[in-house]
């Protein structure tokens, strides 16, 4: 095909619809020539993410609900083993095929690396220097780099910042399902497993290593020996003549870049950081920046699925002695630090509402790498619509001791646990607890804590620090772009000073003797901690445990503030229910029933969300004295009245004994959680419905969705205005969940999808009957007095 005419046929495709234009884009793939195919490839990438922007093809607006069709073709176009990623490895086959990738689309830290000198080795033969200003210009990548490159740079780009859609609005978005697709199909968690396709390894650059001549006899390598992941092989063990196809680097170079990019990228983007470091001058090449002032509610939902991945992609390591497996070991060292920093960043900056529980999980997700183990099991299911988040963290599966393989990680980690949460528990000082959502975010941060052993192994960590005398060098001519902390009397500051006598004394007595033994043998962990603080905080740091002394001030006013918000909480659902009594009694309260279905109140919340308030409050408030090992003062309970504080009746939510779960108030309290998540025409037949319409009313519709399911589907994924009429109409497609009986011992939880559908089961209910029965009674009361009014014009005509 003339190139010329290949090159209207590209345009010609990029000006149709998605659907036809990636169905017409991936028959032109298969026709053109290499060298056409090299010439369009980064006019493509650039027409999909619109880097300098530019329209793009809508990545990150385009949902499976409003927009189904188009999602499921751009989800399968940009798929790993897709369309496109088939010219990516096309392409990969001439090494010498590279573009280039301005240093302009980078964050600040990677261009401050790039005019140091320690620049990262999967960098190190991408750099472009001018030869002029000897400045880092562009970075020269293949394909498969240069797409990726682009990949993650969307998800920042400030000319694509969603600032019109909503934290709370449908966030199963094109961009994040092909994130999950992408960790997951790079970086498996599953020992063994080969990453599809299999191609050969071409090198970033064209490989130096690889002679004519034979410089010394083959000798095999020992593991500790061979090739590192970044491709630099000692030269005096080089396998000269081996084949390429047995290059270890081919087993993981994508793999690293995934890893790589996807890290440096989002993990030290400027939105994030910026304010702080905008303080300092730390480099004169700093532009300014347009954004908006908080990253998208998907943006930390990505992160969050990536954090998830890479604990289950490095825990998979440990028994994995592949190349793939040597990556796998440095996974978790090149989080750790970006991972601290995003965070402390976050956290600081997100207001104080309802939206930060999506930070909350991403730090929990990160501390808890026992949660996601190295086997499939951890996958994410990608294309279920509408999924909360934060699902699979709330199963109600008996919680384990935390094992103590995981103090390596701790340790490394100690700021995660102690510093952020330091800088988190203040947050809920200043919100109202009695909120059904801020409630939520303090019951899973203290339930978080309280797993069996977690305190304790953070407590031994502090007792290492203790032991070695831990002290910051206190040099405050050093800038420091980390969010300030408020300076405490007992909790870690940015200028404060390290006293030792604050862990002498305190409640924990009858731990430190173990601990302090135990912490001897441990003193390795100390310089991880010294090192990772003088890294990551800088010499003005002063750390102070969280456990290992007597409880902070604020925690014990965390337990009053706890204790005020249950009775307002409390106040508010007795005010709730008074008010739904008053103004559904009598015969007027009767009448409003039957016309109003469901609850009516101006509350943000409803009764049900409300009552689960108290519930969250008391069981935070008892993590929290098992975490500090707190016998409750009478001074914090004296304001509280016998009749609203039932805190100390309920028992741990931990507890597995049957004794304990099966009381009276337990099961009632039990039932008030639970919700039904099956199919919801089988919902139990409630009481403001007629049972025999209900049944009849599912029969015609089981009849009709049997007999013509293709045409309704047909009708629903229209994109003119009979689809939109027909989506007012037609049942929205659904995930539900059952529980398997036919297996013995615990039945499995099982999802099943239904397609849109016909139902009419809110047609049975005692609202709908009623307006019917009103209707008829005001058509019947018009043509009673239209009839009247024609038989008196009648008889005075007469």
């Amino acid at each position: 095909m003339d190139s010329d005419v290949f090159m209207n046929q590209i345009s010609l495709a990029l000006s149709k619809p998605i659907q036809q234009r990636c169905a017409d884009l991936a028959i032109l793939f298969q026709r053109g020539s290499l060298r056409d195919l090299q010439a369009i490839f980064p006019l493509l990438v650039d027409n999909i993410f619109g880097p300098q922007g530019t329209l793009s093809w809508g990545l990150r607006s385009i949902t499976i609900t409003l927009k189904s069709h188009d999602f499921h073709t751009l989800q399968q176009f940009l798929s790993p083993c897709g369309p496109f990623f088939q010219l990516i490895y096309g392409l990969l086959k001439d090494p010498f095929i590279k573009y280039d990738f301005s240093v302009a689309f980078l964050p600040t830290k990677l261009r401050q690396m790039f005019e140091s000198s320690k620049i990262h080795p999967f960098y190190a033969d991408l750099i472009h220097i001018n030869p002029q200003n000897k400045q880092v210009t562009w970075l020269t990548l293949n394909p498969f780099d240069y797409y990726m490159f682009h990949f993650a740079y969307h998800l920042i780009n400030p000319w694509h910042q969603r600032s019109g859609i909503p934290l709370r609005s449908s966030w199963s978005t094109v961009y994040y399902i092909l994130c999950c697709d992408y960790v997951l199909h790079f970086l498996p968690t599953t020992v063994g497993a080969v990453i599809l396709p299999v191609i050969n390894y071409n090198g970033k650059n064209p490989i130096q290593h690889y002679q004519q001549q034979v410089v010394r006899p083959p000798t095999k390598v020992s593991k500790l020996l061979k090739t590192n992941l970044f491709g630099e092989v000692p030269s005096e063990y080089t396998p000269v003549l081996q084949p390429l196809e047995k290059h270890p680097r081919s087993e993981i170079w994508r793999s690293e870049t995934i890893l790589t990019v996807f890290l440096d990228m989002w993990l030290n983007n400027d939105q994030i950081s910026h304010s702080f470091e905008n303080n300092f001058n730390i480099t004169s090449s700093k532009q300014p920046l347009h954004f908006n002032e908080l990253p998208a509610g998907e943006y930390i939902r990505i992160i969050r699925v990536l954090v998830k991945q890479l604990h289950g992609f490095a825990s998979s390591g440990k028994v994995d002695d592949s190349n793939l497996g040597e990556l796998k070991k440095i996974t978790l060292p090149m989080m750790q630090g970006k991972m601290y920093i995003f965070l402390r960043n976050l956290v600081h900056r997100w207001p104080l509402d309802g939206s930060f529980r999506l930070v909350l999980e991403l730090w929990l997700s990160f501390i808890q790498p026992w949660r996601y183990p190295g086997y499939p099991h951890t996958k994410l299911p990608p294309t279920q619509p509408e999924v909360h988040p934060d699902m699979d963290d709330n199963t109600n599966t008996a919680v384990k001791a935390v094992d103590r393989e995981y103090l390596q990680f701790i340790a490394e980690n100690i700021l995660a646990y102690v510093v952020i949460f330091q800088q988190l528990l203040p947050r809920f000082l200043r919100v109202d607890l009695a909120s059904p959502k801020n409630s939520l975010m303090l019951y899973r941060l203290t339930k978080v804590y309280d797993q069996p052993n977690l305190v304790s192994l953070i407590r031994e960590i502090e007792y290492c620090i203790e032991n070695n005398d831990f002290s910051p060098t206190h040099g405050f001519n050093m800038p420091n772009t980390m969010p300030p902390l408020s300076p405490t009397s007992k909790w870690s500051s940015n200028t404060g000073y390290f006293d030792p006598a604050q862990m002498k004394s305190g409640p924990n007595s009858t731990f430190n003797a173990s601990a302090r033994a135990r912490s001897f043998s441990n003193t390795k962990y100390s310089g991880i901690v010294r090192q990772k603080i003088n890294e990551l905080e800088g010499p003005n740091f002063c750390f102070k445990p969280l456990f290992a002394g007597a409880a902070a001030q604020e925690v014990f006013e965390l337990i009053g503030h706890i204790r005020k918000a249950e009775c307002t909480a409390e106040n508010v659902i007795r005010t709730r229910l008074q008010e739904i009594e008053k103004n559904y009694s009598g015969v007027m309260g009767f009448l409003k029933s039957l016309v109003l279905s469901g609850e009516h109140s101006t509350d943000e919340f409803t009764l049900e969300e409300r009552k689960k308030v108290p519930l969250y409050l008391n069981f935070s408030l008892q993590y929290l004295t098992d975490m500090f090992q707190i016998t409750e003062p009478a001074n914090i309970n004296q304001d509280i009245t016998p009749e609203t504080s039932f805190t100390n009746q309920h028992t741990n939510i931990t507890d597995n004994s049957l004794d304990s779960l099966l009381t009276p108030k337990r099961v009632m309290e039990r039932k008030k959680t639970i919700t039904y998540e099956g199919d919801p025409d089988l919902h139990p037949i409630r009481s403001n419905e007629f049972k025999l319409l209900v049944r009849m009313f599912y029969h015609w519709a089981s009849k009709l969705n049997e007999k013509y399911l293709p045409l309704i589907c047909q009708f629903y994924y229209r994109e003119d205005f009979t689809g939109r009429f027909a989506r007012q109409i037609i049942m929205k497609p659904i995930t539900i969940y059952r529980y398997d009986k036919s297996i013995s011992g615990k039945s499995p939880r099982i999802s099943e999808h239904l397609p849109p559908r016909i139902s009419f089961r809110r047609f049975a209910s005692h609202q709908f009957v009623a307006y019917v029965v009103i209707a008829i009674l005001i058509n019947q009361t018009h043509i009673y007095e239209h009839n009247s009014f024609n038989d008196s014009t009648l008889t005075d005509s007469f």
